[in-house]
C-alpha cells in the first residue's frame, strides 16, 4: 500500500521556496492580504518590508524604524564627495561610508539646470550648508540638539552685512537658482571650483572671501578653486552691482536667520509638503496627487523615533500611492508627524544586514536603475568595530543532493552589530548530527537526511542545517540556458538544477558536474564556458549522477566592416558650436595600421555637448538586416560620457543607439548596441559620437575608434540534438492498491446543437459520475441537461467561489476567468487564506475554470507566485494539494510539492477516435493516501 512520504524531503524542502506567511486583514473597509518581513539591522534600527495585495493591486513598502535615543547610531546627510553641484546614486554615496546601516534618498533637486543642487535646506551641526528654497512653501525635516525630530515650515532670511554697515540679500547658499541672476554664496560644500564666466555668463562677477574678508573681485574670468577657509559670492545678473560695490579688505558677516534657531539644529534636510500633523493627514502645500513612487520621513509622537519609508511605483506590479495614501500609511505605522521627500525615479532605499560588509538596494527604482540624486538621509553606526560577538552561517541554498557540495558563507559582527571580517584560518567545523564533512569552507554531503554543521570562530558558535536529498528522490537534472550565443572569447555560466519527484528544484554546484563541448569551441572552469576564437556550433553536455543534459552554444557571428578607419571617411561636427574638437588618424590601431582619434573639449559650455564623426551622402550603407552595430574604442581615462551611433532607415527616420552610457574602462574595448526592431530596411550609419548631458562634467579628452561594424546572427543548426528533459514520474499517478473514495474529474461539456458524439460523451460522463464516483468535479461549465441527470454531488467550475468539506477532503471552487483571482473577484483572496488557515482536512482540491499559466493564465506574475507559494506552504505541512483547471490538453505539472492538473477542454469536432480524444482523471482517496490516474472516457 502506497503511503504519503513523511520523510526528511517533505519536512526540509521548506528552504527551496519562499514561504509566504500571509494574513487576511481589513484596512478601513477593504480586505487586504499582507506579508510582513522584519529584520533587525542594529541597536535601534529595524527594517521592515510590507507587501500588501488588495482589489486595486499591490503595495510594496520598505520601512526603516530608527530609534533616535540609541547612542550607538547617528543620522547623517550623505552628499557627493564632489559637492552639492554633483549628483550621485544612493549606492555610490552609501558605499563611500562603511558605517552606514540604512539610507533613503533625500531632498528634491533642480534636475534640468547647470548644477544639480538640492531644493531645500541642509544644516549640519548648527551651520547652513545649503539654504532653504525661496518662493516655495516647502517644509524641512530636522533634529534639534536635544535629539528630537520635527517636520515643519521655516521662516528665514539669509543676507550678508559689511563692516561699513551695508546689507546685501543673498538669493541662496550652495544652491543654483535663476541662472545666477541672484547672489549665490558657494563654499567647498558646492564643489572644488567656482562657476566662472562662460559664453552664456560673460559678465559673471565672483567675490572671493577668506576668513570673512574680501580678497579678490573677479569679473568675466574663468572658474577658480574655492578657498578652504572661505567662500565665493557670485552673480551674473543685475545683483552683480551690489557685489561690485564691495572692496578688497571689506569684512563680511553671513547671517542665516531662521525660526527655529539654527544654532539649536543638529541636522536638517529640506523636503516637500508636510504629510501628517498631530497624527492626522495634513493640508498639503504641494501637488502630491496621482499614484507614483514615494519617499517620506515619519516622526513618532514623542519625537524620538523616525519612520523612513519608500513605496514602489511605475512598476509592472506596484503602481505607487498618492499623498493621501502615503500619509495614511505613515499614520498606521506610528507617525504623528511626517514630511514627503523626493519621489518618482529618485525613490531608493538601501540596507545593510547584520554581518554584511556592503549595503543593497531593497526597493525597485522605477527607472530600472538608480537615479543620480543630490543628497540622502542615512543612519550609521558611530561605534568603532570591536571583538566578535556573533557569527552567521549561510548558504546560497540549504538543500543539497547526496554527493554534491554547498558553500558556507560566514559573517561576523560585534556587540554593536558592526560587520567583522572572518579569518577562515581560525574557523573550526564539526558535524553535530547527520553525515558529511566540510572541506575548504564547503559542506560535502554523503547521506540523505538532515545534517547540522557547527561552526566555531574564536569561541563563538553557530549552526547551519543542510537538508540532504537522496538519489531516490531525484527525478532528473536540467540545464540553463538551453541555447546561447557568444562572441569570440565571450563567456557564460551554465546552471545545473536537480528536480525532485515532488517538483522541487535544487541547484547543483557546477564543480560537482562534468561539462564538455563536443566540438571543442571553448573551455570550462566549473560551469563557466569561455569561447575561443573559432566560429561554430557545439553541444554542451553536463553529466551528474548518471544523468546527462545538453545545450547548444553558437560562437561568433558574421560582420560587415563599415569603416576600418584606415583613412578618414567622416567629417568632424559638434553641438553646440562652443564645443571644441577634431578628428585625425592615429597609429595606435586595434587592427590594421590606423584608428581614428576623436578629440573633444566639453569645458566651454553648460549645455548638452556632443562631438561627432559624421558620414555624409546618406551614411555608411549596411547590407541585409544586422542584429547589432559595434565598434572598438580605446579610452585613456574613465569618463561619464555616453558613446552613441545613429542609423538612418529606408524611410529617412533616424534611430539613436546607445553603445555605452559610461566610459568605465581604459585601453581597447568592444562596445555594441542592438538595432531597433522598428527600422525600415535598408539602413545606414550616419553618425558615431560622444555626448555629455551633465553640466558639471567638463572634461577635455580623446577616444580612438576602430572597425565600426554591422553584426549578423548565425543560424542555429543543432537544436534538433537537444535532449528534452524528462517529465517527473509522479508517484501518486498510479493504480490504487485499495479501493477508496472516488473523485471523477472532467473538463465539462458545452455544446449548442447536440450531435451523436455529444450524446455519447454526455451519457458516458453521466454513467461515470453516477456509478463509479462519490464526487464529480468539472473544470468548466456543463450543459444543464447533463447536470440534471447526475445524481451524485458535483461541482461545476464557473462564476463564484465556494467550499465543500467531506471526509478528509476540502474542495475549493474558485474563479480565475479574468486572468486571475483579483481581477475576477478579489474577495476570493481573503476567503482562500481563511480556508487554508482553518481547515483540518489533509487533502485539498482547488478547482478553477481557466489555465494557471500561459496567455490565458494569471496576468499578474506576483499574484501567481502568491497563489503557488501559499499552496506549497500547505503541502509543506504534510497535506496533499491538487489544483484542477481547464486547459488545452490533459496534463500534469508537479511543482514545489503541489500537483497542477489540467483536465483538458471539451471538443467534439475532433477527427480522432473517442478512445483517443476524450479522457478524465480518477482520484482514489483512502484518508490521506491519494492516488490518481488519467483514463480514457471510452474503453
Amino acid at each position: 500500500m502506497f503511503r504519503r512520504r513523511n520523510t526528511y524531503l517533505s519536512r526540509f524542502l521548506l528552504c527551496l521556496m519562499i514561504i509566504v506567511l500571509l494574513s487576511a486583514t481589513v484596512y478601513g473597509n477593504e480586505a487586504t492580504v499582507e506579508k510582513v518581513e522584519t529584520e533587525r539591522l542594529a541597536h535601534g534600527v529595524t527594517y521592515q518590508n510590507i507587501l500588501r495585495f488588495n482589489k486595486n493591486g499591490w503595495l510594496n513598502a520598505n520601512v526603516l524604524f530608527v530609534d533616535l535615543t540609541d547612542n550607538s547610531t547617528e543620522l547623517k546627510i550623505l552628499k557627493s564627495e564632489n559637492g552639492l553641484s554633483t549628483r550621485e546614486t544612493l549606492s555610490s554615496m552609501v558605499n563611500k561610508d562603511e558605517q552606514v546601516i540604512g539610507a533613503i534618498n533625500g531632498d528634491f533637486f533642480f534636475m534640468n539646470t547647470p548644477a544639480g543642487s538640492p531644493t531645500g535646506a541642509i544644516v549640519e551641526d548648527g551651520k547652513m550648508v545649503s539654504s532653504p528654497v525661496i518662493g516655495e512653501n516647502l517644509a524641512n525635516f530636522y533634529i534639534n540638539n536635544d535629539g528630537l525630530a520635527f517636520a515643519d515650515y521655516w521662516d528665514y532670511e539669509i543676507y550678508i552685512t559689511t563692516d561699513k554697515g551695508d546689507k546685501i540679500e543673498l538669493g541662496s547658499i550652495n544652491k543654483y537658482r535663476w541662472m545666477y541672476q541672484e547672489i549665490l554664496l558657494i563654499d567647498k560644500n558646492w564643489g572644488k571650483t567656482s562657476v566662472g564666466a562662460t559664453e552664456a555668463l560673460k559678465d559673471m562677477v565672483e567675490v572671493v572671501v577668506i576668513d570673512d574678508v574680501v580678497t579678490e573681485i573677479r569679473r568675466g574670468q574663468p572658474a577658480i578653486e574655492i578657498p578652504e577657509d572661505g567662500y565665493i559670492l557670485l552673480s551674473a545678473g543685475p545683483k552683480m552691482r551690489d557685489l561690485l560695490k564691495l572692496q578688497i579688505g571689506t569684512e563680511i558677516k553671513v547671517h542665516t536667520d531662521i525660526k527655529p534657531n539654527i544654532e539649536n539644529i543638529n541636522l536638517a534636510m529640506g523636503g516637500g509638503t508636510v504629510l501628517v500633523k498631530d497624527g492626522k493627514v495634513a493640508s498639503f502645500t504641494q501637488n502630491v496627487s496621482g499614484n507614483h513612487p514615494r519617499t517620506a520621513i515619519g516622526i513618532t509622537k514623542d519625537r524620538k523615533q523616525l519612520i523612513l519609508i519608500t513605496v514602489d511605483g511605475r512598476h509592472a506590479s506596484f503602481k505607487g500611492v498618492d499623498g493621501q495614501q502615503l500619509a495614511k500609511l505613515l499614520i498606521e505605522l506610528g507617525s504623528h508627524e511626517a514630511i514627503i521627500m523626493d519621489g518618482g525615479g529618485s525613490t531608493t532605499m538601501t540596507t545593510r544586514s547584520i554581518g554584511d560588509q556592503t549595503s543593497r538596494v531593497v526597493n525597485y527604482p522605477s527607472d530600472g536603475s538608480q537615479r543620480r540624486i543630490t543628497n540622502a538621509l542615512a543612519v550609521a553606526s558611530k561605534m568603532p568595530a570591536g571583538s566578535v560577538y556573533g557569527i552567521i552561517a549561510e548558504s546560497e541554498n540549504n538543500n543539497v543532493i547526496v554527493g554534491t557540495s554547498r558553500g558556507i558563507i560566514l559573517k561576523g559582527y560585534d556587540m554593536y552589530f558592526n560587520p567583522l571580517k572572518i579569518n577562515l584560518d581560525e574557523v573550526n567545523y564539526s558535524i553535530k548530527s547527520g553525515g558529511g564533512r566540510v572541506e575548504n569552507n564547503r559542506f560535502i554531503s554523503d547521506i540523505a537526511g538532515e545534517t547540522v554543521v557547527t561552526i566555531d570562530y574564536r569561541g563563538v558558535t553557530t549552526d547551519i542545517t543542510f537538508n540532504v536529498i537522496g538519489p531516490d528522490d531525484l527525478s532528473h537534472i536540467e540545464i540553463t540556458p538551453r541555447t546561447v550565443r557568444l562572441n569570440h572569447n565571450g563567456s557564460t555560466n551554465f546552471f545545473i538544477t536537480g528536480v525532485t519527484d515532488l517538483g522541487y528544484r535544487v541547484p547543483i554546484f557546477a564543480g560537482d558536474v562534468k561539462f564538455s563541448d563536443t566540438n571543442n569551441l571553448g573551455t570550462f572552469n566549473g560551469g563557466r564556458f569561455t569561447a575561443g576564437s573559432k566560429t561554430g556550433e557545439t553541444i554542451i553536455e553536463a553529466s551528474f549522477g548518471g544523468s546527462t543534459v545538453n545545450s547548444v552554444a553558437l560562437v561568433g557571428s558574421s560582420q560587415q566592416i563599415l569603416d576600418d578607419f584606415e583613412d578618414i571617411r567622416g567629417n568632424f561636427t559638434r553641438y553646440p558650436n562652443e564645443v571644441g574638437g577634431s578628428i585625425k588618424l592615429s597609429n595606435d590601431a586595434y587592427r590594421g595600421s590606423y584608428s581614428l582619434n576623436l578629440e573633444y573639449d566639453f569645458s566651454t559650455t553648460d549645455a548638452t555637448r556632443a562631438a561627432y564623426i559624421d558620414y555624409s551622402n546618406g551614411g555608411l550603407k549596411i547590407n541585409g538586416k544586422p542584429e547589432r552595430i559595434g565598434v572598438w574604442v580605446h579610452s585613456s581615462e574613465v569618463a561619464p560620457h555616453w558613446i552613441r551611433t545613429r542609423i538612418v532607415d529606408a524611410k529617412g527616420d533616424h534611430h539613436v543607439l546607445d553603445l555605452v552610457k559610461e566610459i568605465n574602462w581604459t585601453g581597447w574595448k568592444y562596445i555594441e548596441a542592438r538595432v531597433p526592431t522598428a527600422v525600415s530596411y535598408p539602413i545606414a550609419v550616419d553618425r558615431l559620437y560622444v555626448v555629455e548631458t551633465d553640466a558639471s562634467q567638463k572634461q577635455v579628452g580623446s577616444l580612438l575608434f576602430d572597425d565600426l561594424q554591422a553584426v549578423y546572427q548565425l543560424p542555429f543548426t543543432m537544436t534538433d540534438k537537444l535532449i528534452t528533459p524528462p517529465a517527473i514520474k509522479d508517484k501518486a499517478n498510479r493504480p490504487a492498491e485499495t479501493e477508496g473514495t472516488k473523485l471523477f474529474i472532467h473538463s465539462g461539456i458545452k455544446f449548442s446543437k447536440e450531435t451523436l458524439l455529444d450524446r455519447m460523451i454526455s451519457n458516458r460522463v453521466i454513467e461515470q459520475a453516477n456509478s463509479k464516483s462519490q464526487y464529480t468535479l468539472f473544470t468548466s461549465s456543463v450543459n444543464t441537461n447533463v447536470l440534471d441527470k447526475i445524481t451524485t454531488p458535483f461541482i461545476e467550475a464557473k462564476q463564484g467561489y465556494s467550499a465543500k468539506e467531506f471526509e478528509n477532503n476540502l474542495i475549493l471552487k474558485m474563479d480565475n476567468t479574468k486572468n486571475g483571482f483579483r481581477q475576477t473577484n478579489f474577495d476570493q483572496w481573503p476567503w482562500l487564506i481563511k480556508q487554508l488557515e482553518t481547515t483540518k482536512k489533509e487533502n485539498i482540491f482547488i478547482v478553477v475554470p481557466t489555465p494557471i499559466w500561459g496567455d490565458k493564465g494569471f496576468s499578474d506574475a506576483l499574484e501567481l507566485k502568491l497563489f503557488t507559494d501559499a499552496l506549497t506552504a500547505e503541502a509543506e505541512k504534510g497535506k496533499n494539494v491538487y489544483v484542477l483547471y481547464g486547459g488545452p490538453e490533459v496534463e500534469v505539472r508537479v511543482m514545489d510539492g503541489v500537483r497542477y492538473i489540467s483536465a483538458g477542454s471539451y471538443d467534439s469536432s475532433t477527427n480522432k477516435s473517442p478512445a483517443e480524444s476524450f479522457q478524465y482523471i480518477e482520484f482514489n482517496i483512502n484518508d490521506n493516501d491519494v492516488t490518481y490516474q488519467i483514463k480514457p472516457l471510452f474503453q
